[in-house]
């Protein structure tokens, strides 16, 4: 079943940060079905992410591991000084590299082949208090 977004439901500001082609349109896509999260625009390099982040604040980035680790980690150490209120979701191929992640910033870290529902349960923590202070 297809859920759509209520008129006043609240939702969360996303930017999705992946390199165009069929991986960003499939993570679009299994994000679309969420009501809560509101797809603000994708980036395809950190760069352009840290950018759009800066002057737009959207509350949630995800990102995925088709860039470079290091641009991801770079990207990660960028947005929490520059908008630290910002909570970040990696989904990354190793569990090896998902610690990394974590202690270069990311709130989550989910492997790319993770099931429909661990991707639902990252977005809840990570989205709670933004939707519970919309109330």
């Amino acid at each position: 079943m297809l859920k759509t977004t209520q008129p006043n439901q609240p939702t969360t500001p996303t930017l999705v940060v992946s390199r165009p082609g069929i991986m960003r349109q499939s993570l679009r896509a299994a994000l679309a079905v969420y009501p809560w999260i509101a797809l603000m625009a994708s980036a395809g390099d950190g760069l352009t992410a840290l950018n759009y982040t800066v002057q737009h604040q959207p509350r949630l980035l995800i990102i995925d591991c088709n860039l470079l680790e290091e641009e991801v980690e770079a990207l990660l150490a960028a947005v929490k000084v520059r908008a630290p209120e910002t909570r970040c979701l990696v989904c990354t191929r190793s569990s090896q590299a998902a610690e990394r992640l974590l202690a270069a910033g990311a709130d989550e870290v989910i492997l790319r082949d993770s099931s429909v529902h661990e991707l639902e349960s990252a977005l809840l923590r990570l989205t709670q208090e933004e939707i519970d202070q919309q109330f």
